[in-house]
C-alpha cells in the first residue's frame, strides 16, 4: 500500500507566471522563478508603472503646494488688510461720534451778575446760583438729547456739580478771588445707595468752566479715557474751552490753566 502512494505522483503542468511572465513547468501552486501563485491575479499596473505613478504624484503635490503658499500668503495679507480697514472705519466712526457728544455747548446768565461794590455775601450768592443755573442747563440738554435718541438711558431728575478737583473740598464758587470755576458734573439718573444711605450719584458725566467775571459759561459732556480703555476704541481730549484751559495737552487733560 506505502509502495502505491509512494510511486504516484501529479502531473506537471507548463505554465506561465502572470507576476513575472517566465514560463515554467511544475506540478505546483508556486512560480519556480519568482515564487509567487499562479492563482494571485497580477496587478493591474507593473512596479515599474506604479513607481512612475507614486512620482508624478509627488511632483503634483509638490507643485500644488508652491502654487498654494503664495495664494495663502495673499489671502492672509488681503484678510489682515481688510480687518485693518474695519477696524479702522468703527474707529474713525466712533471718533467721530465722541467729538459731536462732547461739542462745546454755551449759556450767560448776566441778570445773575451782582452789582457794583455788591458785599461778598452778594457775590457769593450770585455764584453759587449761576452753578445752579449750570446745573439746569445740563439736566434741560442731558434730557433732549435722551428724548432725540443722541444719548441713550433714562432722562436725568437733576444735575450735580462739584470740583473739578478730586481732593478739592469747596466749589470755585465759594472762593471769591477765583475768576474761573471748573466744575465735574453729572446728569443724575439715581442714587448709588449702600447700607440704606446715598454713596454717591449714578448718572451722566460732563464738565462746566464758569466765568464769574462775565457770568457766562461752558458745559460739555464728557466720555472719560477709562471708557475708551475698555472699549479699545477711541479716546478724544475734550476741548480746551470745556476747561477753559490754555495749557499744552498733557495726558488726558491739560497741564495749566489760567
Amino acid at each position: 500500500m506505502r509502495e502505491v502512494f509512494a510511486s504516484h505522483k501529479h502531473a506537471e503542468l507548463s505554465r506561465t507566471c502572470a507576476f513575472c511572465g517566465r514560463e515554467g513547468t511544475t506540478q505546483f501552486e508556486l512560480c519556480p522563478h519568482c515564487g509567487r501563485s499562479y492563482f494571485d491575479k497580477p496587478p493591474r499596473l507593473s512596479r515599474g508603472a506604479r513607481r512612475a505613478l507614486l512620482a508624478l504624484a509627488g511632483l503634483l503635490l509638490v507643485g500644488f503646494a508652491v502654487w498654494l503658499t503664495p495664494q495663502l500668503v495673499d489671502y492672509r495679507h488681503h484678510s489682515d488688510a481688510t480687518t485693518r480697514s474695519r477696524q479702522a472705519a468703527v474707529v474713525a466712526a466712533e471718533r467721530a461720534r465722541i467729538q459731536a457728544e462732547q461739542r462745546p455747548h454755551h449759556g450767560r446768565a448776566p441778570s445773575l451778575r451782582p452789582a457794583a461794590g455788591a458785599s461778598a455775601a452778594d457775590r457769593l450768592g450770585s455764584r453759587r446760583r449761576l452753578v445752579a443755573s449750570v446745573e439746569s442747563s445740563i439736566t434741560a440738554d442731558a434730557r433732549a438729547r435722551i428724548a432725540s435718541g443722541q444719548l441713550e438711558g433714562r432722562a436725568p431728575s437733576h444735575t450735580s456739580c462739584g470740583p473739578l478737583v478730586r481732593n478739592q473740598v469747596k466749589g470755585d464758587e465759594e472762593d471769591l478771588a477765583k475768576a474761573i470755576g471748573r466744575y465735574s458734573c453729572v446728569a443724575v439718573v439715581s442714587d448709588a445707595v449702600r447700607d440704606s444711605r446715598s454713596v454717591g450719584l449714578f448718572g451722566i458725566p460732563f464738565v462746566a468752566a464758569v466765568d464769574f467775571r462775565r457770568f457766562t459759561y461752558t458745559w460739555c459732556k464728557d466720555n472719560p479715557a477709562a471708557n475708551a480703555a475698555e472699549t479699545g476704541l477711541a479716546f478724544v481730549r475734550l476741548a480746551r474751552e470745556c476747561l477753559a484751559s490754555r495749557g499744552k495737552a498733557f495726558g488726558t487733560g491739560y497741564l495749566e490753566s489760567p
